[in-house]
């Protein structure tokens, strides 16, 4: 019944205009985008098996968005759920799978904290970021734990050049953000400086009389220097939200967060005619300290230090062998709760073959983890494809994946469960790739079955502890488009999401089963403008009071002019008829926001 559906999906996903596009040949092709954390290999994104969302600094900047989780809401397959405004804690949903189930990288780095067990998204700010590949479905034959149903892999800023930006909005909402670059023969030397702040607003009425607002401090100093022996290159990332990033908790305590991120890398590469090497060393530091009027400091501390080496090289015409180790240590010693076990260690080793021969493309690829915390676990990715024509690919996977329980899940004083066991995955995939000229599609459709989900529930003592007492079957379908004619761009992105509880058959909280964005923009002369419109059905929430929120369509609007090639000017007006609606229940939203943007990249 599935596999009939998946087909009908992909047939009916298709537009018709393709079948014109074909003929049209006469505009200029568009940048083409390319992945690197896909296939852990450089490839054009349309030659990938798998579902990929690449979004380039353009691409951001256009997008005039507030923070990094609103910009990934308007990816198909992506939800969030917030509590409260910009800087509030937020819950990233890809294809229906748990906040844990995301891996993030940042440049190639595995980020985020042990104790939770995801990165927090809106803390990173969009001026550090240079590209984001958004890459679904279970990828842990290439990453291990955590890529569960994708990886979301963000590349810092690689500035050619210096810019400024300033930015203001309401709320009292600030920022500011300088980049630059200097070339020394061989050396490359980029910086990155920013700083950002908002009074915010109440983010739960009736509890806290206040304004729940952040201040926020980055930085990245990196080198590239290149050599006969292979480019070396090293950067170090600092993110300090200080003070502020109030919020409104649900029981008497803690109310204010500090937090900081720290991130050095040491990475080395080498590229011949024959092979090619990459190796990566690196540390990654988060603390977050909790604190409030009536409540004690209470430092969560995660150090992460990392080994990351592959190399590949093409065996015959059209097979390329990867091969490669993989070595990280998480430790937790320094968090003030005093965790029974507060360190753990995993080694892994993981090899793959990608074949293409006239239109067959095939990738296999397997890995094996050894963790000192839960022992072995082996998971695979199969994929293949066909090129029907030049433009148009069809392809089907099929992928294993693995998710290691959190240290707060293991060993939270009085509320942990050393006896859980990862919870674990497969997934399905069909999916088309279309792309010609100016025109660029991607429908797929694809079911996931998760086993020990890892969920509160009741011991024989009364107590309420994680356990392995879920699972879940989720089915989606997901489309995208993109077009341009003369001066008019339009894109458009489709999910739907059936995730529901194996046993029970009811809806995983907080998943809508349908979203949409889309955004039509037009460019003349100087002016670009654009409108936007976001969708998303209702959803169930758990909570006893409010079973259920509404669906809601969100409007916005927003222009840039090039004031001369040095000075851009930028306008953004959202939630533009004020919608009241609601992420959570009893969290306030923004209603109408707007922001305006100065951004000067002098020529020297």
């Amino acid at each position: 019944m599935f596999k009939k559906s998946l087909l009908a999906t992909l047939v009916v996903g298709l537009p018709a205009f393709v079948l014109t596009a074909q003929a049209d040949d006469s505009s200029d092709d568009p940048l083409e985008h390319i992945s690197v954390y896909a296939t852990r290999q450089p490839q054009p994104v349309h030659q990938i098996l798998s579902s990929v969302t690449v979004l380039d600094r353009e691409q951001i900047e256009q997008a005039q968005v507030s923070d990094l989780p609103a910009l990934l809401r308007q990816v198909a397959g992506i939800q969030i759920s917030r509590s409260g405004g910009k800087g509030q804690t937020n819950t990233v949903f890809l294809r229906g799978g748990a906040a844990g189930h995301t891996l993030v990288l940042i440049d190639g780095v595995r980020a985020g904290s042990a104790t939770l067990g995801y990165a927090s998204l809106a803390e990173i700010s969009l001026q550090q970021i240079e590209q984001i590949e958004v890459i679904k479905g279970p990828k842990a034959a290439l990453y291990g734990s955590d890529a569960l149903a994708g990886v979301i892999a963000i590349s810092t800023r690689k500035s050619d050049h210096t810019s400024l930006q300033l930015k203001t909005g309401r709320y009292h909402s600030h920022e500011a953000d300088v980049a630059t670059s200097q070339t020394y023969g061989d050396l490359t030397l980029r910086s990155n400086l920013g700083w950002s702040d908002s009074e915010g607003f109440d983010v739960r009425p009736g509890t806290q009389a206040d304004q729940d607002g952040f201040d926020q401090r980055y930085g990245k100093v990196a080198g590239e220097f290149k050599t006969s022996y292979g480019v070396w290159s090293a950067d170090h990332n600092v993110l300090r939200s200080r003070g502020q990033y109030d919020f409104d908790p649900t029981w008497p305590g803690a109310d204010q967060v500090e937090t900081k991120t720290n991130q050095s890398r040491l990475g080395w590469a080498l590229d011949s005619a024959t092979s090619s090497q990459k190796l990566s060393l690196s540390q990654n530091q988060t603390e977050d300290l909790n604190w409030g009027d009536n409540s004690p400091a209470t430092l969560f501390e995660t150090k992460r230090h990392e080994l990351d080496y592959q190399y590949s090289r093409p065996l015959t015409q059209g097979l390329t062998a990867l091969t490669g180790v993989n070595w990280y240590k998480e430790d937790v010693s320094d968090s003030d709760l005093g965790y029974d076990v507060d360190s753990r260690i995993n080694k892994a080793v993981f090899a793959g073959l990608s074949y293409q021969s006239g239109a067959w493309l095939a990738d296999v690829t397997g890995r094996h983890d050894k963790q000192s915390q839960y022992g072995h676990y082996n998971t695979y990715e199969l994929g293949l494809g066909y090129q029907l024509t030049n433009e148009l690919l069809v392809r089907a996977s099929r992928s294993s994946a693995f998710k290691a329980p959190s240290f707060n899940d293991l060993y939270y004083p009085f509320s942990g469960n050393a006896g859980l066991s990862p919870e674990t995955a497969t997934s399905d995939e069909l999916g088309l790739k279309y792309s010609a000229g100016d025109v660029q599609i991607e429908s797929s459709v694809y079911q996931q079955n998760v086993n020990n989900l890892i969920q509160w529930a009741p011991m024989a003592d009364g107590n309420w502890v994680p356990q392995n007492v879920g699972e879940a079957k989720i089915k989606g379908a997901e489309f995208s488009v993109s077009h341009s004619w003369q001066q008019l761009h339009q894109q458009l992105a489709y999910s739907y999401t059936d995730a529901k509880d194996k046993v029970t058959d009811a809806a995983l909280i907080k998943r809508s089963k349908h979203t949409v964005h889309w955004q039509g923009a037009y460019q003349w002369q100087d002016w670009r403008v654009f409108v936007t419109s976001d969708y998303q059905s209702d959803f169930q929430t758990g909570d006893f009071a409010t079973p259920q929120l509404g669906g809601y369509t969100l409007w916005g609007v927003g222009a840039s002019y090039e004031l001369s090639p040095e000075l851009q000017i930028s306008v953004k007006a959202d939630n533009l008829t004020n919608k009241d609606y609601l992420y959570l229940p009893g969290y306030a939203t923004a209603g109408a926001e707007w922001s305006l943007r100065l951004n000067w990249t002098p020529d020297f």
